[in-house]
């Protein structure tokens, strides 16, 4: 499970608008301030997808934004929320928060970095915003907290034991942290002023703050945090839930809540597993909603079976963070599935599109694979030597390319050695990379005679695929 509000605010940009009226501007530049449309690579579209919550982060792809020739475009009437812009390989994360600041349009500069990207998806890329932005005060915020960190590092391994000193350097390391933690309260409340109370940006200022507090031995939450967040946040759970600095507060207050009922020798894992929701609330005091919290959170926990298994006894419950938990899962089930390929359409070499599920026999072998990759010309090599002598009735398959533009597509769909060859280009479009689940490349998915996804990551021809291929088909009833 992915954890809310960790590392990636260092890359948020906001982009704020007003309920019913909410256009923003993306200007799209690499690090020289050149549009980055005029890189090969870049092309001219982004894929947008929005997140659901802020637990797992599972994001439902939504629109593609198309830039012109200067690097810009208009994203017209976007909601509140946090969303994921790619442009494979890189990507960026916006926060839309119509309780922060109410300006439309607003602006933000995506930064398409030169240098070679560490891996082909998952790249974090920088952005930039105006000074008087929440998003840039809260860079500026865990910068300050960050260096207060590095300046208090050696006290902090000091003052709880994890190296070596003195009982007179341990006290005095544990006295420079309570001091650290003392003097916040001058400060605290002045850089809480640039954020909204209750609202998605004061929610990650909080967390940081909370974080770094705990850091240093304090509760998550001081008397000045308190004065700023005081009064009641009237938000539903199903909008708490879109802050993922709302979940990681709430995860940080509650952490190890089951302290206290191990200590008072309650059966709480009895509990948990067989779903007991009464003994729960009423030990902990909770209302159903914070009791699902505590499970969702908790598949992240050392005891995460039993949260498991609590889920598949209350999964039904009607409760708001149980609703919202059911639409992430089968969001992020359809998302595998074969049949979230239905209304998806595949390129034909000849530039015609394709239904994506075609295929001429009952299973289907599809191999993912891109220009350059000499692993992959040796895997497709070997896959067609087999089908063509070896492969039993009712098995074919075919050439999926993730190159990154059709020069390149060109290249590898120059390697068929027959028209025959089924060659299909899935380019950088994220929302088929969540469907393929592309991990590497080469890759092998292969798809039952039912039509849906035998699995997403086959071994590769050279290391076993053609005996799990036999496995399979001998254990599938026959029709």
């Amino acid at each position: 499970m992915k954890k809310a509000c960790t590392g990636w605010w260092l890359f948020l940009g906001a982009v704020v608008s007003t309920w019913g009226q909410s256009d923003f501007v993306i200007r799209w530049q690499d690090d020289l301030g050149n549009p980055a449309c005029e890189l090969p690579a870049a092309g001219h579209t982004i894929h947008v997808s929005a997140w659901l919550e802020g637990v797992t982060q599972t994001a439902l792809q939504g629109v593609d934004l198309v830039v012109d020739e200067r690097g810009i475009c208009s994203w017209p009437e976007v909601q509140p929320g946090v969303y994921t812009l790619e442009c494979l390989p890189w990507s960026w994360t916006l926060m839309v928060d119509t309780e922060s600041r109410k300006m439309s349009p607003d602006t933000v500069t995506l930064i398409w970095p030169l240098r070679t990207p560490p891996s082909a998806r998952g790249n974090q890329a920088p952005l930039r915003y105006e000074e008087s932005h929440p998003g840039h005060r809260l860079g500026m915020l865990s910068n300050r907290l960050a260096l207060s960190l590095d300046a208090l590092d050696l006290d902090q391994l000091v003052g709880w034991g994890v190296v070596g000193g003195s009982s007179e350097k341990q006290a005095a390391s544990k006295e420079a942290m309570r001091a650290a933690l003392d003097s916040s309260h001058l400060w605290v409340l002045d850089e809480l002023q640039a954020f909204q109370p209750h609202s998605m940006w004061g929610d990650l200022a909080l967390s940081r703050l909370s974080e770094w507090r705990m850091s240093l031995g304090g509760d998550p939450r001081s008397e000045a945090m308190e004065l700023w967040a005081q009064g009641r946040d009237t938000r539903t759970w199903t909008k708490r839930l879109a802050s993922p600095g709302w979940c990681a507060l709430w995860e940080l207050r509650h952490d190890q809540w089951w302290d206290a009922l191990e200590s008072q020798r309650k059966p709480w894992r009895n509990w948990v597993a067989t779903g007991d929701q009464d003994s729960l609330c009423h030990a902990m005091e909770w209302t159903v909603d914070e009791l699902h919290m505590a499970m969702w959170l908790g598949l992240d926990q050392k005891w995460n079976r039993w949260a498991a298994a609590w889920w598949e006894v209350r999964w039904k419950d009607q409760c708001e963070v149980a609703e919202v938990r059911r639409q992430s899962e089968q969001t992020s089930a359809h998302l595998g599935t074969a049949q979230s390929w239905e209304d998806m359409m595949w390129m034909m070499p000849s530039g015609e599109l394709d239904p994506a599920w075609a295929g001429e026999g009952d299973w289907r072998v599809w191999l993912l694979t891109k220009k350059g990759s000499t692993s992959g010309l040796r895997e497709w090599s070997v896959l067609r030597q087999w089908m063509e002598q070896n492969a039993p009735l009712g098995m074919s398959y075919g050439v999926l390319s993730v190159d990154g533009s059709e020069e390149h597509w060109r290249t590898t769909l120059g390697h068929r050695e027959s028209v025959k060859e089924r060659v299909r280009w899935v380019g950088r479009d994220p929302g088929w990379w969540d469907r393929l689940d592309v991990e590497r490349v080469p890759q092998v998915v292969v798809v039952n005679p039912n039509g849906d996804i035998q699995t997403h990551h086959a071994p590769l021809p050279t290391e076993g695929l053609f005996a799990e291929l036999k496995r399979w088909s001998l254990m599938w009833p026959s029709r």
